[in-house]
């Protein structure tokens, strides 16, 4: 019983958790919508996550534009598209002071 118990108010909490990160993202935070796009990412909900991460890096969030480069190049929910993959590693590497965006560029032959 305990164990239920636990379970719901951890799940209760999520769910208030992503509320106040959606309720951030639609104010402007390009972090907050980052952060809700990885949740749907990992619970594979591609279309949403795609949605968020697209607001994300809008908002310059570099993480998002990668992201985005990554479910373009996998083809994950959305047909492959190279294209549309090197547009988003291009703005992720430019909106980013870390070099592992850069780098990640590699793989498209950039």
């Amino acid at each position: 019983m305990k164990k239920i118990i636990l379970t719901t108010a951890f799940m209760i909490c999520s769910v208030f958790a992503s509320d106040a990160l959606i309720s951030e993202c639609e104010a402007g935070n390009a972090k907050a919508c980052h952060n809700v796009g990885v949740e749907y990412y990992e619970s594979k909900d591609f279309e949403k996550a795609l949605e968020f991460f697209t607001k994300g890096c809008d908002g310059r969030a570099a993480k998002s534009c990668f992201a985005i480069s990554e479910i373009y190049h996998n083809g994950e929910g959305v047909s492959k598209n190279v294209e549309k993959a090197i547009i988003y590693i291009e703005k992720a590497c430019d909106e980013s002071d870390d070099p592992e965006f850069c780098d990640q560029m590699d793989k498209y032959d950039i």
